[in-house]
């Protein structure tokens, strides 16, 4: 997963499917925190905060139903949590 760029069009009418096969990769729970980052850059508040606040919600549903779904038991769901 380091190093690549995923485009989504958040207009698309199936954009829950393919955040939720986007999270769900088994290394792409590395680097949640780091999406976070990105999106809370001021230049991106400042210029595209109803594009970004929108775009930031769908994600942010999507990846709790894919750390839902984990389960307790996981430690997929705990390395999330450590970084």
């Amino acid at each position: 997963c380091s190093g690549k760029i995923y485009l989504v069009d958040i207009e698309e009418e199936r954009v829950d499917i393919q955040l939720l096969i986007l999270f769900d990769m088994k290394d792409i729970s590395e680097y949640l925190s780091l999406y976070e980052m990105f999106v809370n850059n001021v230049y991106y508040k400042k210029f595209y905060e109803d594009i970004w606040h929108k775009a930031d919600e769908l994600c942010e549903k999507n990846i709790k139903v894919v750390i839902r779904n984990l389960g307790s038991n996981s430690d997929l769901s705990f390395e999330c949590y450590s970084h």
